[in-house]
């Protein structure tokens, strides 16, 4: 029994290795290529909205834009979309919003039926981290491996 368990266990190392392995020759790019576009939620989208988002993209978190110059995006970072013809910054991503944030911000307090719809029709950009997911964005090159 224990020879079996050394064995499998270099399997497993075997195959993380490999993975390791093909993960640094992949691009980013190579990996998004077949994903279909990126959908975002205006920080004046409400909660009820962006569940909607949610549900009919069947995904579970979108990032949240916003104008530029006006918010600290989550962490701290300043992650902004410049317009391709002019070079304007356009918009500045401020966090993401999960089905969990807004699970969380809808169950936060008990209340009747009118507080659930305040709940839903409040703005998404009040919902940011209300999970520590939420406050995790993050952009990476294309090129990067």
């Amino acid at each position: 029994m224990q020879q079996q368990t050394i064995s499998e266990n270099k399997t497993i190392k075997t195959i993380i290795m490999a993975m390791g392995g093909v993960l640094k020759l992949t691009k980013v790019q190579e990996l998004v290529q077949h994903k279909g576009r990126l959908v975002e939620v205006p920080y004046t989208a409400t909660v009820g909205d962006t569940l909607n988002s949610l549900l009919a993209k069947n995904i579970l978190a979108v990032p949240v834009a916003a104008p530029p110059g006006q918010w600290v995006g989550a962490g701290g970072s300043m992650i902004m979309e410049a317009d391709k013809s002019t070079g304007r910054m356009r918009k500045q991503y401020i966090g993401m919003v999960s089905v969990l944030d807004i699970l969380i911000h809808v169950v936060e307090e008990e209340g009747g039926e009118e507080d659930f719809a305040g709940r839903l029709s409040s703005t998404v950009a009040s919902v940011i981290g209300h999970s520590l997911e939420g406050l995790s964005l993050w952009t990476v090159s294309p090129n990067a491996s």
